[in-house]
């Protein structure tokens, strides 16, 4: 071990987080796919720094329990898939709220497949949910901010996927790429409402669409996916990245500390992408 070095023998860093902060006290946020996992991580996070959070998700069930678990503002439940349920959930949100200074889109979906064997119906459904579903409510609450007067920020998920690419993963990389130059061009778009765009490129992260990866894994490598899993670590960390580092991105890009980073892929993957 280095005489630099502030780890244990066993090469994993410690979890180090900051001191919450009331940052966001007084704002109102749209938090998607926030039944668990990263989302839910984003709207705890954000509701300890003061903020009012409304949650959606596909997951009603779950969310609700989220939901009371965190003492969150409200929430309801999404179809980012379903142009109407995106339009209903973000009036409900708007109305619950009393507007938004932000939203943070993380639902999502990742789907496994030879290269070569996609099948259009999973195309068609890692395009409506990942790529047209985060643009669809981003441009309706974009369009409620406006109209209210208020200036504040949008903060996409993309993936370390959508830079490096996985062949086995093809169609999800192709969609986070697409995130990543829609976050692009809207961040031009609404920068003269000072509305802010970014989006976070996570790498793995502990949550059951990992495990799903451990289990495509294991079904070409016939090993178990649980072991898998188990190494699918951040190298430079020597453990998995926590959702709660991960969620303080977030946080950061919806502040106005963010306010001269626009339009950037941010690498939230500890280390792993090299741009």
């Amino acid at each position: 071990m280095s005489k630099f070095s502030t780890i244990d023998s066993s090469g994993v860093h410690p979890l180090r987080l900051p001191p919450v902060l009331p940052s966001h006290a007084g704002k109102r946020y749209l938090v998607t796919g926030a039944a668990r996992g990263l989302g839910k991580a984003v709207a705890a996070l954000l509701t300890a720094q003061g903020a009012s959070v409304w949650a959606v998700d596909i997951l009603d069930g779950e969310l609700a329990a989220t939901a009371a678990e965190l003492g969150l503002a409200g929430h309801g439940r999404i179809d980012v898939a379903d142009e109407q349920s995106i339009a209903d959930a973000v009036d409900a949100a708007r109305t619950g709220l009393g507007g938004f200074d932000g939203v943070a889109n993380i639902a999502g979906i990742v789907l496994h497949a030879d290269p070569l064997e996609i099948s259009w119906s999973d195309w068609r459904r890692l395009v409506d949910i990942n790529l047209i579903g985060t643009y669809e409510v981003s441009r309706r609450v974009a369009k409620a901010m406006i109209e209210d007067g208020v200036r504040g920020a949008i903060v996409n998920t993309a993936s370390e996927a959508g830079k490096v690419g996985h062949a086995d993963s093809l169609a999800y990389s192709a969609t986070k790429a697409a995130v990543i130059s829609q976050t692009r061009v809207l961040s031009e778009s609404l920068a003269p409402h000072d509305i802010n765009v970014n989006c976070v490129c996570p790498g793995g992260l502990p949550t059951a669409m990992l495990r799903e990866v451990a289990d495509a894994y294991s079904e070409i490598v016939g090993e178990d996916a649980a072991s898998i899993f188990d190494k699918m670590v951040a190298t430079q960390l020597g453990r998995h990245t926590a959702l709660e580092e991960v969620a303080a991105v977030y946080s950061f890009l919806l502040s106005d500390a963010a306010y001269v980073i626009r339009g950037q892929a941010v690498n939230a993957d500890a280390g792993g992408t090299p741009y």
